[in-house]
């Protein structure tokens, strides 16, 4: 058996933490030097034998979770491994156990019971029996993690087959595919996933005869259950330590004591007990089992390092009768929850104290880490939930609702408002909502610079029903009565107290060489200067643990200057930006302080070069000099003095041409431009760094934003939606206030490529106001009014094409949502992006919003407030009808069956859509979103997730490798990479993903099929359940996959999945996206080699259609367009419009290459190529038609000729005189075809068979190659 969760581990020498270079370098040393164990697993009572695959440095209860998860031996939960007849610790290391070797054998010895693994033997066996999509008791909203791979491609694997042996076109999923209708939501989920599992037990309850009395719980017994089977039969079980028994208790009569009739059963497992007393139960656990199996692992494996992604849009689910869903909470932590509560601060800072000095206790520390920071983002959002909902009592209940703070859970909670003043001249609320995200961020860098002996803490900030909640971990004493001495570092009060410990300094003097923060000096309330490095807003404590925490990390970037004083003032018609807390961001600081490393390395290689040409100059005429005064010794001393000279240079230069990167320093001021004071001593010093600070704000707005728009114009970055235009710009360091600025300037470039931009960035700045606007109008109402007011406001703002004046169910509760239009909505949508975004929207824009873009509108206001609708097809206009729109895989209907079994499938398929229409009518909808679609509201989480260095550099270099050309070392850097990340991020995270798909892509290039298949499938599921079914990244996977699979031969999965893509394409931006195009050829291609040339060349032709619209009609990238066209149409035989469209793409090449480039050559070749074709083509449809002319007038000539025989000749000679005509132009327009052929054979394909009229298309040179010889072989026969 394989380890469904196998760890990868390398052992690597010592290094130093703070070396990443001399670490990388070890790295790359020892990349592929990995070790694993394929260790046999003796099974209890001689059952058998499987074996795991794990690494050395595996935690034996990793090996042990490995056995459990295994369909094989997932009977057991309760044991322990033995090697030799020694139990093992759960917590060391396989490797270290004494003896152990690679091909070792262990025994599974069972262990007694105690309450607590009953508890999780009974948790594990629900989770067994809810099948492969249970969902999380944790979730938070419907099907989170979902994966539709499984669904899309089939569990049945496609064999490969040969394009070349199908002698018709077979049916794909394209065959009746509309290319013009858009994808209906209804057909967000797939058809076909599995959502009930096999059943194998009508229910499994805690009896009501828990908890045992106390006389029973002495002799061994734990629980009590009660399982009703298939057969119908009731039965009482019994739990003890040694395993579970049938007992004799009815629902009447308490009898703990084992049954002793048929019925009677015992096992240590309970799966193998339920197996003997129902004969059902063993049938179906095994279906179940087989089930489970058809998917993929990572597609059933638990997320548990990262949060799951909620889809937008959700079917409505069944809710189901389930007895022990109540007491989930005590199977999972016990009757006094004891096991839920946890010291997260301390397991947070004491996982960072584990020891880090070799690559491999940094690796285990790693995951530690991600681990517990996953299981505190958790069991933040769990609380944040229920503060918002009022279900948590705050320790200041008497201060104002926005001031209340709250402890739950050991995880310390307050809301993202101003309640204490602390920003009443920044912005107040506004900026105390920024400050949060702000302080994550800050907590994130530093966290990144993992400085020994700095602390900060677990943070996490949750906006839920309009309400920013910020948790975070709990400093010990900071509950305790303050006293002054207890913050050391930073201001206490705002600016009359500032303090700076000298410990602190130290440690944060390490973090500010990373991070380029400068030292600078602030003054306090008696006029004292205080040196730090980070702002005087943020706090240094002195924790009881005796540990020093940062707190208040907010500003740990410096002020956006530009944009305060030019953008924030109200001015012309621009009111006042709404907050002064604009800071840039880190990574425009590092994009910033690179560039200028760059530019301080040239001038000092420039300094170097001219000092050495001046110093080479010297000493050419001191040379020159010693040869005129001592030229009676020249031939000795010119070989003394150049052997000199050359070991002079040598030491002088050495030294010189070096440039010491540690020589250049560039760091920021983070109180540049803020209130603080600064000692008279030091102005000309802050005067400096202020300058420098503009400068980097100056280069965000005059370069880094020009950059951008360089690479959308070069489509370097191709931004699909909202969050992937999002993700570029952070990328980039470019704010997201700058959306406004972007829009207008790739307005002003009247560039065709920047026109999705250009709307992509207006639409994302409505989807944001609307987001903000959400918020408002949801904060104060109930949670009985949420879904009333997110169906209003989506009414308001997408439907008011199909009711122009929609009204609110509660109208009349007096809340501001009922009162809302859309014209007023309208409003409010403009005043918001020009307040934030310093834009004003087009007239009519939100209004006259097309039809397409309406899905991936309520897609991104979905995605950002948070909500769950249902995927059915909404009514945008008035012409629309419920239940008509086709399904994702029914785009539009097949045209007539002739087959019998056809004809009833079309029969059916009319009465499923009558079915739909009477329902329609039956419950005719007024609006275009009812409260019921309001599935769910989501928390939106944000994080301070946690990096792994030597993964990242190890991934980095494997990409460097490979662009050099060393492949073989790439690709172990790779391999390295990835265990790296599957130990540290574990196997479900979207990091890891990424190194799935780089590998996959290597693989593919490099001919390994297979292999690339894998990893390929892997990144399409990790990239679904972590990042969304729907997100550009699994789009994308989706299209490789495609491409992979046809590749390997499969064009029909890889048909489904580029199918599934383009549909979900659909939904996310609508039609015409530039990169569109590429998918719509790969498609085309796919079809042509299934010889389906009529869609095929549909698709070619929306792709031409695409490029056009993105580039103009006279690009080169539209030239091959319509080279592509010509392909199809000659493959159709429509040998007039290949010629038209080859002679676009010639003239497009002529106009913009030349006439001698070597695209305008081949452009003009396959011209005459098909000009060839279509003129031999004509000639054949003339010949055909005479040819039949000519035989008509043949009969017709016989048959006079009988009749004349019968009837004498002069009656029908005019007639035979005529035929006599038509037969002889027949001959000749015959005689004149088969010399056009002749010649034709040379000079056109139209002749060929569709098989080599498709190998020449695909592959002109080989029919060029094949011309040749045909010509040559025409002249030798012509000689004989």
């Amino acid at each position: 058996m394989s380890d469904p969760v196998p760890e990868q581990a390398h052992d690597m020498p010592t290094a130093e933490a703070a070396a990443f270079a001399g670490q990388e370098d070890q790295v790359i040393e020892d990349a592929g030097t990995e070790e694993f164990y394929q260790v046999t697993i003796n099974l209890p009572e001689n059952t058998g034998k499987v074996q795991v695959i794990a690494s050395p440095h595996e935690a034996i209860q990793d090996v042990r979770q490995s056995i459990v998860e295994s369909t094989e031996t997932c009977i057991h939960s309760c044991f322990s491994l033995a090697f030799n007849g020694v139990k093992l610790n759960d917590f060391m290391e396989l490797g270290d156990v004494d003896g152990i070797t690679p091909d070792a054998e262990l025994d599974l010895v069972l262990d007694n019971y105690t309450e607590r693994e009953a508890r999780i033997h009974i948790n594990r066996l629900r989770d067994l029996l809810a099948g492969p999509t249970k969902q999380s008791v944790n979730a938070v909203g419907l099907d989170p993690g979902l994966s539709f791979l499984s669904t899309v491609g089939g569990h049945v694997e496609e064999q490969p087959i040969d394009p070349a042996t199908l002698e018709t076109a077979p049916t794909t999923v394209f065959s009746s595919f509309d290319l013009e209708a858009s994808a209906p939501l209804s057909g967000f989920v797939p058809k076909g996933l599995e959502r009930s599992p096999v059943q194998c037990v009508k229910s499994i309850a805690l009896s009501g005869w828990n908890p045992p009395p106390p006389p029973l719980k002495l002799r061994g017994d734990l629980l009590y259950l009660i399982v009703t089977t298939l057969e119908g039969e009731t039965v009482h079980i019994t739990s003890s330590v040694t395993g579970f028994h049938v007992n004799k208790s009815t629902s009447n009569h308490f009898d703990p004591h084992p049954r002793t009739d048929s019925k009677a059963a015992s096992h240590h497992s309970l799966i193998v007990l339920l197996e003997k007393i129902s004969p059902m139960f063993a049938t179906n656990f095994k279906k179940l089992q087989d089930q489970i199996t058809r998917y993929h692992m990572l597609e059933v494996l638990p997320i548990t390092t990262v949060q799951p992604a909620y889809p937008w849009a959700v079917q409505p689910q069944h809710h189901t009768f389930d007895p022990t869903r109540p007491a989930e909470a005590y199977l999972n932590y016990g009757t006094d929850s004891v096991d839920s509560l946890r010291d997260w601060n301390e397991e947070i800072q004491s996982h960072r104290e584990l020891p880090r000095s070799t690559l491999q206790e940094r690796v285990t520390r790693d995951r530690f880490l991600n681990k517990i920071y996953a299981d505190f983002a958790e069991a933040a959002v769990r609380g944040a939930m229920d503060v918002v909902n009022g279900n948590v009592v705050p320790l200041n209940p008497l201060e104002p609702t926005e001031s209340h703070m709250y402890v739950y859970n050991n995880i310390f909670y307050s809301k993202g408002f101003d309640g204490r003043n602390t920003f009443e001249n920044l912005g107040g609320d506004e900026a105390a909502h920024v400050a949060t995200g702000k302080d994550l961020e800050g907590v994130r860098s530093l966290s990144g610079v993992d400085v020994e002996g700095l602390y900060t803490l677990g943070t996490v900030v949750v906006d839920y029903k309009g309400t920013r909640v910020v948790a975070q971990s709990i400093v010990p004493g900071i509950f305790r009565q303050q006293e002054e001495s207890s913050i050391v570092y930073g201001s206490i009060d705002n600016g009359p107290v500032v303090r700076s410990d000298e410990k602190f300094h130290e440690l944060l003097g390490q973090a500010a060489k990373a991070l380029h923060l400068a030292e600078h000096a602030v003054e306090d309330g008696e006029g004292k200067g205080v040196n730090l490095w980070t702002s005087f807003d943020t706090k240094g404590l002195l924790g009881a643990d005796g540990r020093r925490y940062l707190l208040d990390l907010y500003r740990l970037n410096p002020v956006d200057v530009e944009f305060l004083e030019k953008d924030v003032p109200a001015k012309d018609d621009m009111p006042e930006y709404p907050h002064k807390l604009t800071l840039l961001r880190p990574e425009l600081i590092v994009f910033f302080w690179e560039t200028r490393l760059r530019q301080w390395v040239q001038e000092r290689a420039r300094e170097i070069q001219q000092r050495a040409e001046e110093k080479k100059a010297k000493e050419d005429e001191a040379d020159k000099s010693k040869e005129a005064n001592q030229e009676e010794k020249k031939d000795i001393k010119d070989e003394a003095n150049g052997t000199a000279t050359a070991d002079h240079d040598d030491s002088a230069a050495t030294p010189e041409e070096d440039v010491n990167l540690l020589d250049f320093d560039l760091s920021f001021n983070v109180d540049a431009f803020t209130a603080t004071n600064t000692p008279a001593d030091c102005q000309d010093k802050k005067t400096e760094q202020e300058n420098l600070v503009r400068e980097a704000a100056k280069f965000l707005r005059d370069n880094v934003i020009a950059v951008l728009l360089q690479d959308f114009l070069a489509y370097v970055v191709k931004p699909i939606d909202g969050g992937s235009l999002t993700k570029a710009m952070h990328r980039r360091g470019i704010n997201m206030r700058y959306l406004g600025r972007i829009a207008r300037l790739a307005q002003e470039s009247n560039e065709p490529a920047l026109e999705h931009i250009h709307y992509l960035a207006m639409q994302e700045m409505v989807v944001r106001a609307v987001k903000r606007i959400l918020r408002r109008l949801i904060r104060p109402i109930p949670s009985t009014h949420v879904p009333d007011c997110v169906a209003h406001v989506l009414n308001c703002l997408l439907g008011h094409a199909f009711n122009p004046k929609p009204t609110a169910t509660f109208a009349g509760d007096g809340h501001e949502y009922a009162n809302l239009t859309p014209e007023s909505l309208r409003e409010k949508i403009e005043d918001e992006v020009l307040l934030r975004y310093r834009f004003r929207l087009p007239e009519g824009f939100v209004k006259d919003l097309p039809a397409e873009k309406k899905i991936p509108v309520l897609r991104e206001v979905c995605l950002r407030a948070g909500i769950q609708v249902e995927a059915r097809d909404y009514l945008f206009a008035p012409t629309a009808v419920a239940g008509e729109a086709p399904s994702a895989n029914e785009a539009v209907p097949a045209p007539a069956a002739t087959s019998k079994k056809g004809k009833q499938q079309q029969q059916q398929q009319q009465q499923q859509d009558k079915n739909a229409r009477k329902a329609t009518k039956t419950k005719k909808r007024m609006v275009t979103f009812e409260p019921s679609d309001v599935q769910t509201i989501l928390p939106m989480v944000k994080q301070a997730t946690n990096r792994f260095v030597y993964a990242d550099e190890a991934f980095e270099a494997g990409k460097t490798s490979l662009a050099q050309g060393h492949r073989q070392l790439g690709l172990e850097l790779l391999m390295e990479s990835l265990a790296l990340h599957e130990q540290t991020y574990g196997f479900l995270h979207p990091e890891t993903a990424r190194c799935y798909q780089a590998l996959a892509m290597i693989y593919y290039s490099s001919e390994d099929k297979d292999l690339a298949l894998d990893f390929q499938r892997k990144a399409v599921i990790v990239n679904e359940r972590t990042l969304g079914v729907d997100s550009p990244e699994a789009l994308h996977s989706y299209l490789n996959l495609g491409l992979f699979e046809n590749a390997a031969g499969r064009t029909q999965t890889a048909l489904k999945f580029m199918k599934h893509a383009i549909q979900y394409w659909d939904l996310i931006y609508g039609k015409d996206h530039p990169d569109s195009a590429t998918s719509d050829n790969n498609i085309a291609v796919m079809l042509q080699s299934l010889r389906n040339f009529d869609v095929s060349c549909k698709f070619f032709e929306r792709a031409k259609a695409t490029q056009v619209k993105a580039h103009g009609a006279d690009h080169m990238v539209v030239a091959n367009s319509h080279h592509l066209v010509a392909k199809a149409y000659a493959l159709k035989g429509e040998f007039d419009a290949s010629v038209q469209e080859q002679q676009r793409a010639y003239d497009i090449f002529l106009a913009q290459a030349g006439e001698e480039d070597v695209r305008t050559k081949e452009a003009e070749m396959w011209l005459q190529e098909l000009k060839n074709t279509a003129e031999f083509a004509a000639q054949q449809a003339l010949y055909e038609k005479n040819k039949h002319l000519h035989q008509q007038q043949q009969a017709q000539l016989q048959y006079q000729q009988q009749h004349q025989h019968q009837h004498g000749p002069g009656k029908v000679s005019s007639l035979s005189a005529a035929a006599a005509a038509a037969s002889a132009k027949a001959a000749l327009a015959e005689a004149a075809i088969r010399a056009a052929n002749a010649e034709a054979q040379v000079g056109s394909k139209g002749h060929l068979p569709v098989d080599e009229l498709l190998e020449f298309i695909n592959n002109p040179k080989a029919g060029a190659s094949s011309k040749s010889k045909k010509a040559k072989g025409g002249k030798r026969s012509n000689k004989k």
